[in-house]
């Protein structure tokens, strides 16, 4: 017998046919198990008389003192070896057994990575459309803020201001952190002075779009490629996007027609840039057109309500997937 690395060789072995029996060299190499003849009895070359992988190979047993019998369960055979000494029939029965007891692991090794990796993945998604949603919201409730204070419409302001004051919580549980902008705020608004409340609002929009400039908070994360959707590396054009749809419902509302009409173009623009940033597209860009904002006073507000709706849907479904997986 001779060794080579791991592999093992065991010259003078028998193979045991009903009709008759061979003799040849039994070699374990990697995974797989071989059985050669030799062509002639001067020839160094060999033929395979049986081959297999050790994955498909069932069970192995002993027989006696130096015959092991080997089950292959993917050709539904047993095939019988004589070797020369018991030490080389424990040998090669603790060789297979110990790597299939070795394959198995490493089988469930690595389906245990494949649902970690699953759902690290799917906790990702979660998270990106959350801060996807809570983004949606904090605008909306900004430039919503943003008009009553205009109307000196004071108790709907501070009612406002408390629904922000829980997304400002939830941004920051995700570590988006945006609390001294939104003080700034709140004590403007104690103030009652228009001017400060807006320049502060205008100050926290744009702080808050600086955020998602830099990595994604978790560290854990910033491995995963950009190619995948939703990304943390997208979610500045879906802000850009939200600032520009809220932006032009506030034009609409306070009768702006000419800034109306420019936030409009940015809307249109980044449509195509936001759907690409989902693996399916967050809305029908077809139904938004150049032609259709112009000439229909609803389509902002019908945009508005549709991803609202789509964003919901989606955060839903990630987090079901995570419920799942775990």
């Amino acid at each position: 017998m001779k060794r080579q690395d791991k592999d093992i060789e065991y010259q003078s072995v028998i193979l045991e046919q009903s009709n008759k029996n061979v003799k040849g060299r039994l070699m374990i190499t990697g995974n797989k198990i071989l059985f050669q003849k030799k062509v002639g009895l001067i020839s160094k070359k060999y033929e395979t008389e049986f081959q297999t992988i050790i994955e498909s190979i069932n069970k192995i047993e002993k027989e006696g003192y130096s015959k092991i019998l080997i089950t292959d369960k993917e050709k539904n055979i047993t095939v019988k070896f004589i070797l020369d000494t018991p030490v080389e029939a424990n040998e090669i029965s603790d060789k297979i057994n110990n790597t299939i007891n070795q394959l198995i692991l490493d089988t469930e090794e690595k389906k245990k990575d494949e649902i970690d990796q699953r759902i690290n993945l799917a906790n990702y998604s979660t998270y990106v459309y959350d801060i996807t949603l809570e983004l949606w919201t904090a605008i909306s409730l900004l430039f919503i803020i943003m008009r009553e204070t205009i109307d000196n419409n004071w108790d709907e302001v501070d009612r406002q201001v408390e629904d922000f004051k829980e997304i400002v919580a939830e941004l920051e549980n995700n570590k988006v952190n945006i609390n001294g902008e939104a003080k700034n705020i709140i004590t403007s608004i104690k103030s009652r002075d228009n001017l400060t409340i807006v320049n502060s609002i205008k100050v926290l929009i744009k702080a808050l779009g600086e955020s998602l400039q830099g990595p994604v908070p978790y560290s854990e994360w910033r491995e995963i490629s950009s190619v995948m959707k939703p990304s943390w590396e997208n979610l500045q054009f879906f802000y850009l996007f939200t600032v520009a749809v809220f932006e032009s419902y506030y034009f609409e509302n306070m009768n702006m027609d000419e800034e109306k009409k420019s936030s409009k173009v940015d809307v249109i623009k980044y449509i195509p840039i936001v759907n690409g940033h989902f693996s399916d597209q967050l809305f029908d860009k077809t139904k938004y057109s150049t032609k259709t904002l112009r000439e229909r006073n609803d389509t902002i507000e019908q945009l508005i309500d549709e991803t609202t709706d789509k964003l919901q849907e989606l955060l839903k479904d990630s987090l079901k997937k995570v419920s799942l997986l775990n």
